[in-house]
C-alpha cells in the first residue's frame, strides 16, 4: 500500500494534534517497512522524520509557505494531485477544501467549532465547520481521539459510525520510564525557573481550557491564605490570555509563573516536580497533559467535562466542570491530604498500538 501522509502542521504551533499526527505517522512508518509511504512537509523535514531521508520506501516532498491559510488551502491541494497514492492521511487538519481526492481519511479531534463556539474566533469556528462538512461528505473515512468525540462527530456530521475509528493518543516510553537525578531535576527547574512547590497546568493558554477558573480559584485561596504553592501555567499563550493575567492583582501576579513551550525531553520532569497537575479544561477531544502528568505519578485534579473521565478513568481527583467552589474544595481536599498519591492509569495507552489500528482501519470495507 502506498500511503500518503499530511505533516505539514508540524512546521507550526505544536501542540497536541500535531503530536499527535507526527506520532502516528512515525509508527506506521517504522511498523509497516513494506508499505509505500509519499510525507510531505512545509519548509523543512521535520527533525524526527530526517533519518527516513535515504530509505527506498519513503518519498519526501518538501513545500515552501508562509502564510498558513493560504498555504493549507491553496498551495498544499495544488500539490496533492500531481501524487498518486493509496490513501491520504491527514491526522492534524482536515482534508482541504479544493482537494476531493477519493482516497482521503482525515482526523477530527473534536467539534468544538458547535460544542464551544465562543472559546474560538468568528473566522475559526466557521472555516472548520465548512471543512468539516466537506470532510463528512467527500472522506471515505473518520479519524478521531475519544468515544466523546466519535459520538459527537455522528450526531453532529450524520456520519454512520462505520465510518469512524477511535484512535488514542499514546504516551512515550519517557513517561511510563520516568527517573531523574537530583541534579538533572534541578538544571530542568532552573531552565524554566520553576518555584520550589508549585502547582502545574500544562495546555494551549487559551478560553476553553479554563484558564480563568483556574486562576480565580487560585487568587481566592490565596488570598485567604490557604495556600502556600505558586501555580505555574505552561503552554504556549493563546488567545485572550494576555487580557486575563493584565486584570489581576501585582500580589497574585508574583505567584504566578509562565514557562511558554516546554521542551519534551523536560516534560517528565516539570510534571515530577510538581506538587499536583490541575486540569480545568471544560471541552477536550482527548487531553494528553493530564494522562502523562499521571505517567509520572503526580496526582491530578481533572474537571468532568467531555472525554476525560473516559480517558482518565478513576486515576484522577474530578471536580464539576466549570464549578469554581469544587475546584477550591479538591485543591484543598488534596493539600490537606485528603487525596495524597496519583492514582493508577486506566489502560495502556501506545502510539505503537494506536497506529497499527489506523493501518487496519486503511484496509476496511463496508
Amino acid at each position: 500500500m502506498k500511503i500518503g501522509i499530511d505533516l505539514t502542521a508540524l512546521a507550526d504551533n505544536f501542540s497536541g494534534i500535531e503530536r499527535f499526527t507526527m506520532n502516528i505517522a512515525y509508527q506506521l512508518i517504522i511498523n509497516f517497512p513494506k508499505d509505500k509511504f509519499v510525507l510531505i512537509f512545509k519548509n523543512q523535514i521535520f527533525k524526527l522524520f530526517k533519518e527516513f531521508k535515504e530509505k527506498e520506501n519513503i518519498e519526501i516532498i518538501v513545500l515552501k509557505g508562509k502564510n498558513k491559510l493560504f498555504f493549507s488551502q491553496l498551495v498544499l491541494p495544488a500539490h496533492l494531485y500531481k501524487i498518486k497514492v493509496d490513501y491520504w492521511l491527514f491526522m492534524a487538519f482536515p482534508t482541504p477544501f479544493l482537494f476531493w481526492g477519493k482516497k482521503t481519511i482525515t482526523a477530527i479531534h473534536d467539534v468544538g467549532c458547535w460544542d464551544q463556539p465562543k472559546a474560538m474566533t468568528f473566522s475559526s469556528r466557521y472555516f472548520f465547520r465548512i471543512l468539516f462538512r466537506k470532510c463528512a461528505v467527500c472522506d471515505e473515512k473518520i479519524i478521531t481521539v475519544s468515544e466523546f468525540s466519535k459520538g459527537r462527530i455522528q450526531k453532529k456530521l450524520k456520519i454512520k459510525k462505520e465510518r469512524i475509528k477511535v484512535l488514542y493518543n499514546g504516551l512515550s516510553p519517557d513517561m511510563y520510564q520516568y527517573k531523574k537525578e537530583k541534579k538533572e531535576l534541578l538544571a530542568v527547574k532552573n531552565k524554566y525557573s520553576l518555584p520550589s512547590q508549585y502547582i502545574l497546568c500544562l495546555s494551549t493558554l487559551e478560553p476553553r481550557k479554563n484558564m480563568r477558573l483556574l486562576i480565580k480559584a487560585y487568587s481566592d485561596l490565596w488570598k485567604e491564605k490557604k495556600l502556600k504553592a505558586d501555580l505555574v501555567l505552561a503552554g504556549r499563550k493563546g488567545w485572550k490570555i494576555d487580557n486575563l493575567l493584565n486584570s489581576l492583582d501585582d500580589e497574585i501576579l508574583e505567584h504566578i509563573h509562565l514557562t511558554g513551550f516546554i521542551e519534551d525531553e523536560d516534560l517528565p520532569t516539570v510534571y515530577h516536580c510538581a506538587d499536583v497537575f490541575v486540569f480545568p479544561s471544560i471541552y477536550e477531544g482527548f487531553g494528553i497533559p493530564p494522562l502523562e502528568a499521571l505517567a509520572v505519578n503526580t496526582p491530578v485534579i481533572s474537571s468532568n467535562s467531555t472525554s476525560l473521565p473516559e480517558v482518565l478513568g478513576e486515576a484522577a481527583i474530578y471536580f464539576e466542570n466549570n464549578n469554581l467552589e469544587d475546584l477550591k474544595c479538591k485543591l484543598l481536599g488534596f493539600y490537606s491530604g485528603k487525596y495524597s498519591a496519583a492514582g493508577e492509569l486506566p489502560r495502556k495507552y501506545d502510539w505503537k498500538e494506536s497506529a497499527k489500528e489506523c493501518r487496519r482501519f486503511l484496509e476496511m470495507r463496508w
